[in-house]
């Protein structure tokens, strides 16, 4: 009977010490969101386009639209991270972000993503071909965006602008966190030049 107690509490102390020695594994969400820099930039309301615009749902190339995040390991191979992720899906959150952005810089006069009972004067349409992390020569970390911005006069169905463009970013160590503040940067001077040309070939409000 000791011998018997004896090995039970053995097996209990063995079992004890495996359980603390393994790591909680955390899981960490990562977001795409505005620089502070620009959230407290002040608008120049003079500039506003005096039309409506309707921004399409942001198209993201499968590979990159789910909540996974995309590391390349070469030209034609990616891998997907286990144990980190985007908080929300590109696809659910890039939209409202943009009509955020064009409707707090003051762009257009109204900016929906949908108009019930009037016709909006343009649309805007927005690609995601590329949302990844890349490594370069010494394992460096990349970040890497590749997006297209076209604005479309809904009543002639032509593209009155086009922002096509492809941003690569290396980042000062090794840090998701640092990859995902540089995708949102990126992502928000693209849409900030994207606005001054629309700016541009609309310089009369309507």
């Amino acid at each position: 009977m000791k011998h018997t107690l004896f090995f039970i509490f053995a097996s209990i102390l063995i079992f004890s010490a495996g359980c603390g020695s393994q790591k909680t594994v955390v899981k960490k969400y990562y977001m795409i969101e505005e620089p502070d820099s620009m959230i407290n930039a002040k608008p120049d309301s003079s500039k506003m386009i005096d039309a409506w615009c309707e921004v399409d749902e942001v198209k993201v190339y499968p590979a990159f639209a789910s909540r996974q995040i995309v590391l390349r390991d070469a030209s034609h191979q990616i891998r997907y991270f286990g144990n980190h992720e985007w908080a929300v899906r590109p696809t659910e959150i890039l939209t409202p972000l943009i009509i955020d952005y064009l409707s707090t810089h003051l762009v257009f006069k109204r900016v929906a993503d949908r108009f019930w009972e009037v016709a909006p004067d343009y649309r805007l349409k927005t690609t995601i071909f590329k949302l990844e992390l890349g490594t370069i020569k010494k394992k460096k970390f990349e970040a890497r965006l590749r997006i297209r911005f076209e604005l479309i006069d809904t009543k002639t169905d032509t593209i009155i602008a086009s922002h096509n463009v492809a941003r690569n970013s290396i980042l000062e160590k090794n840090d998701l966190n640092l990859w995902a503040s540089a995708i949102s940067r990126m992502l928000h001077e693209e849409l900030s030049d994207f606005s001054e040309q629309i700016r541009t070939a609309l310089p009369g409000n309507k």
